[in-house]
């Protein structure tokens, strides 16, 4: 998974200085090992590129929220359990913000949140948000694939081998939000993930 969202940043930082040139309607991208393959839309790419530079301008003149802000954002309960431990800190000049819910003993969630706004979350988006285009990624033990959620685009990935899925997506202009589950399926993240206080 790390791999791919590796190559896709250097591919999409390849086509965003190329751009003189018209790109292909599809670009193959594979891994050093070769085991790893994924087929992106590279006009799309381009496209979220030259969104994601607009909107990184608009991030750096925002104004970080507070640790209390942030933590407001997170469901006082999830799947009928209340958080466990909410952490708030600053990495990289943005505020960042994780909660965790755990279910039971085989069962929990994690919700991490980044404030992109101000000059650090900036920098932060342009890296992170750069996964979130046309792909699609599968192997025998995993998929990848961007999904329409919440108004925009989002990062669906899951184990095949075990009820293990990410959610990753923007909301509310400026926020960088993923939620992880251990024996959770993905439609029930993205349930909790519609209970977050974003707007």
């Amino acid at each position: 998974m790390k791999t791919i969202v590796a190559l896709l940043m250097a591919s999409a930082l390849f086509i965003t200085a190329c751009n003189n040139n018209k790109p292909k309607d599809s670009v193959t991208i594979t891994s050093e090992d070769g085991t790893e393959q994924v087929t992106a839309d590279a006009n799309q790419m381009q496209k979220v590129a030259e969104e994601m530079e607009k909107t990184k301008d608009e991030l750096g003149k925002l104004t970080p929220l507070t640790a209390d802000e942030l933590k407001a954002i997170f469901p006082a309960e999830v799947m009928g359990t209340a958080v466990s431990d909410v952490e708030v800190a600053s990495a990289m000049g943005a505020s960042t913000a994780e909660a965790k819910y755990k279910v039971n003993d085989s069962t929990d969630i994690k919700i991490s949140i980044i404030d992109c706004a101000g000059p650090g979350g900036a920098g932060i988006y342009s890296m992170q948000y750069l996964g979130m285009m046309n792909i699609q990624q599968e192997d025998e033990d995993e998929y990848t694939k961007t999904i329409d959620f919440n108004g925009g685009k989002a990062f669906e990935n899951c184990r095949k081998d075990r009820n293990e899925c990410t959610l990753t997506y923007f909301s509310g202009g400026r926020l960088l939000i993923s939620l992880e589950g251990d024996n959770v399926g993905i439609n029930t993240l993205k349930d909790v993930a519609k209970t977050l206080k974003t707007k």
